[in-house]
This record gives C-alpha cells, sequence and structure tokens, in this order.
C-alpha cells in the first residue's frame, strides 16, 4: 500500500506485480527469403573468387586497397541500399551479400577480401 492509494483509492490499474509486458511471437523466414539470402551470399562470393584470385594465386603482392574498397562497397554499399532504401523483395539479398563479406573475412582473416596485409 503506498500513500497514493491512501489519499486516493486503490488503483485498479496498478498491480503488484508490475505491468504485463506481451511479446508476440516472431514468425521465422520463409524459403524464399532464405532462398534470397543464399543468392546474396553466393553473389558476393563468386566475386570474391573473382576480384581475388590473382592477387592471391601470386602471392599477395598485387594485392592492393582497391579490392578490398571494392569488396566493401559492393557488400555494405549496394548490400545496404538493398536493405535499407529498396526495401521489399530484395532485402534478404543485401542481408546475403553482407554476411558473405562478414563470413569470408573471418574465415580467411583477410585474406579473401583483402584486408590482411
Amino acid at each position: 500500500m503506498t500513500l497514493e492509494d491512501d489519499i486516493f483509492g486503490p488503483d485498479p490499474d496498478h498491480d503488484e506485480r508490475g505491468p504485463r509486458i506481451s511479446v508476440a511471437p516472431r514468425s521465422l523466414p520463409g524459403c524464399r527469403d532464405l532462398t534470397l539470402a543464399l543468392a546474396g551470399f553466393l553473389t558476393f562470393a563468386l566475386v570474391d573468387t573473382v576480384m581475388m584470385w590473382a592477387p592471391l594465386t601470386r602471392g599477395g603482392a598485387s594485392a592492393g586497397s582497391a579490392q578490398a574498397v571494392t569488396l566493401l562497397a559492393l557488400a555494405f554499399g549496394l548490400g545496404g541500399m538493398l536493405v535499407w532504401s529498396v526495401r521489399g523483395a530484395l532485402r534478404p539479398y543485401g542481408f546475403g551479400m553482407m554476411a558473405a563479406w562478414t563470413f569470408l573475412t573471418l574465415l580467411s582473416f583477410g585474406y579473401l577480401t583483402g584486408l590482411a596485409p
């Protein structure tokens, strides 16, 4: 019992257990969204393979920051545009591209995306 309850009477909306918070369950992504995300992942992986083939086969001497900047712009520039600007149908595709850059960078310690020295 609080002083407010003594003065104004008990509040029927106030419960000693606190406010009730309801959380609506979210649905999982559908097959279409997963397919688009996988397509974005594979597209970025293919572009990354083509761009980084020569630097990786020649010992890394010709790998410059141009490849790293281009791959970053592709993954987060185009992928981010698809996620936040375009919205709608190609949103999972953009997420797939960004996830591919992150995965390939972590998997190869930056060699596959041009970040390693």
